[in-house]
């Protein structure tokens, strides 16, 4: 019993500290990561692993380590922002992969990848056809961007002299039966229209899973008792 008093406390102080260097650095999925990132996040991990499962570890000097090591994530995200250098050499450089319809086979060769994952990354792009791409860019985090001629991007309105109406962004003023007052005052209600709005919605706000509200004040509503039709053929 005592054993696993000791494994829970090292648990909530490891992911305690996790969670803070986690908030410190800020919020980055995976993929933009630079690889010096990748590489401090694995070693945390692998700390914080280590600290939770082997007691003959102490808890002190693994948490002191896991703190330099998010101190050094900080540190290097800090020097690459204000040094370029010091970001060109510890993050990789986009490199142009296709351009003009070819393939640069000296980029391959440069990150080891096989043209059939080229290949890949193009179709996942809607590109099946190679020759209608004028770049395509490997970026640092890895994903692929695709410039294609300009005969083959998609028509937009101002190209047409089309007029659109603006977007229009709808905003969750009732959730779950509970009405946002937050929400409505974000959009220019004052507490009396809060009021009056809640009073003249009174007997149908229990009854609603989410309303949203759009820039005109206009609701549109979606009910508890909203069901599947059932519409698709297995």
């Amino acid at each position: 019993m005592e054993t696993l008093g000791i494994t829970l406390f090292r648990v909530v102080a490891g992911m305690g500290v996790l969670l803070v260097i986690m908030l410190t650095i800020g919020r980055r999925q995976l993929g933009e990561l630079s690889s010096f990132d990748f590489l401090t996040s694995i070693t945390i991990g692998a700390v914080a692993g280590a600290l939770i499962v082997d007691h003959r570890i102490e808890l002190a000097s693994s948490l002191i380590a896991l703190l330099a090591l998010g101190g050094m994530q900080l540190f290097f995200g800090w020097l690459s922002i204000k040094i370029r250098p010091v970001n060109h050499k510890i993050n990789f450089k986009p490199l142009v992969m296709v351009e003009n319809g070819q393939i640069i086979k000296e980029s391959l060769r440069k990150i080891h990848m096989p043209v059939e994952t080229l290949l890949q990354l193009l179709r996942e792009k809607d590109v099946f056809d190679i020759t209608i791409v004028e770049f395509a860019i490997l970026e640092p985090h890895g994903k692929l961007s695709v410039l294609k001629r300009a005969e083959h991007l998609p028509i937009t309105p101002s190209q047409v002299n089309f007029n659109v109406t603006p977007n229009s962004i709808l905003v969750p003023v009732i959730l779950e039966g509970k009405l946002q007052e937050k929400a409505l005052a974000d959009m220019g209600f004052s507490s009396q229209q809060i009021e009056e709005f809640r009073c003249q919605h009174l007997n149908s706000i229990h009854n609603v899973f989410i309303a949203f509200m759009d820039q005109n004040k206009r609701l549109h509503v979606i009910h508890d008792d909203a069901r599947e039709h059932n519409v698709f053929l297995h």
